[in-house]
């Protein structure tokens, strides 16, 4: 392809450097898509992106509108955590699992070896993302990120993402029809969105190639270099899930392990807590449901993806693929989950009126647990520190 613009090209240029204030501006959704895509061209020269490649991912480009119904209904925030669970982890996924362990045996010990990832976590999270490569996605990611972008779904997050596509199709030498993926843009076996691969993604077989769509060892050793770089933490286990004494202080909810064991902590499947480190006690579903010690690495694995649903079921997965740990045992709560813009409210109300909130974007990780169970022992609630209906409209009547 010649590297010579036409008049026509340039012409395209120049009106996309006119639309990108308006893009810019959160008002893409009131321009047309074909003008909303071109008006793209200059940030993504900016990042590297030459004519060629643009040209190439855009021609002809057209919205999948389709897509947008699956921003509403993301299963980790529709069902609730005990039917996700039940859902993700099941025999056939065990099964599956520990047949791959067995077929990739060698792969996995040398990205043991190389990233100090558990293997087994490994397998979960292939299993969780695609059924071990059974389904990686078919839908254009190059017109699935546009489309979200356009939409304007998460703010500037997916244009960022779609520009981000375009270097890894460059960076790759990969056509537009091998940019497959899943409705969200996320792509291959372990499901890196394309910010994602261009910092992890490596070439694990020496071919020369980061092909996460063709080789699961490369996918595998990808997702072990992403949670290495996010902070996993080498022979940590993720979590247990415990027993606890009926006197046990809530709001002490992290503690070494020796000192939850003098505190009468114990697992739930007679094992031995470690002799070494610290965990955080969480209550997935309410002190109604089941009880977990959860270490840094729990907080890794959300990451991936952030949800507590999400990392459980990886981690439980791993668990059972290992035939480390016997089925979770109890009842979950059964409960409605909080939906998004809940949460965000639950959150700006909680900070106006004065509590830590470290952010207001929906998101319940274990600093914004802490504040929920400051708040539940102020306001006489059981301190579990667990986003519920309960906790969110006792705050909004504040």
């Amino acid at each position: 392809m010649s590297s010579t613009k036409s008049p026509i090209r340039i012409g395209l240029a120049l009106a996309a450097m006119l639309l990108l204030p308006l893009a810019a501006s959160g008002a893409s959704a009131q321009i047309s898509f074909k003008n909303y895509v071109d008006s793209l061209y200059p940030e993504a020269a900016a990042a590297g992106v030459s004519w060629e490649t643009f040209e190439a991912a855009t021609k002809g480009l057209k919205p999948n509108k389709g897509i947008l119904k699956f921003t509403k209904s993301q299963p980790e925030f529709k069902r609730s955590i005990g039917q996700y669970v039940g859902k993700r982890v099941t025999s056939g996924q065990i099964k599956s699992g520990q047949a791959m362990a067995g077929k990739y045996n060698r792969t996995l010990s040398s990205i043991e070896k190389k990233y100090g990832v558990d293997r087994h976590v490994l397998l979960a999270i292939w299993g969780m993302e695609t059924n071990y490569g059974g389904f990686i996605g078919k839908s254009d990611t190059l017109g699935s990120l546009a489309t979200l972008a356009h939409a304007g779904y998460r703010g500037d997050f997916f244009q960022k993402e779609f520009i981000n596509a375009l270097l890894v199709m460059q960076q790759e030498k990969l056509s537009r029809k091998q940019m497959r993926g899943s409705w969200a843009g996320a792509v291959g076996h372990t499901q890196f969105m394309p910010s994602s691969f261009l910092e992890y993604a490596v070439d694990h077989t020496g071919d020369g190639k980061r092909d996460l769509w063709g080789s699961p060892p490369d996918a595998l050793a990808s997702a072990a270099n992403y949670l290495k770089g996010k902070g996993w933490q080498s022979g940590v286990p993720w979590g247990f899930q415990v027993n606890l004494p009926k006197n046990v202080d809530l709001m002490k909810a992290t503690d070494t392990y020796r000192n939850w064991v003098k505190r009468g902590v114990v697992r739930m499947d007679g094992g031995a807590l470690p002799d070494r480190g610290s965990a955080t006690l969480l209550f997935p579903s309410g002190i109604e449901g089941l009880a977990f010690l959860a270490t840094e690495n729990f907080m890794v694995l959300k990451s991936y993806n952030f949800s507590d649903a999400y990392a459980l079921s990886v981690g439980h997965l791993a668990d059972r693929i290992a035939n480390r740990h016997a089925p979770l045992a109890g009842n979950w709560n059964v409960e409605r989950p909080l939906n998004k813009a809940e949460r965000i409210a639950m959150q700006e109300k909680m900070k106006a009126l004065g509590y830590a909130v470290p952010r207001t974007d929906g998101r319940i990780g274990l600093e914004m647990r802490a504040v929920i169970r400051d708040y539940q022992n102020r306001n006489g609630m059981t301190p579990d520190g667990h986003a519920d209906v309960a906790v969110h409209d006792s705050v909004m009547k504040k």
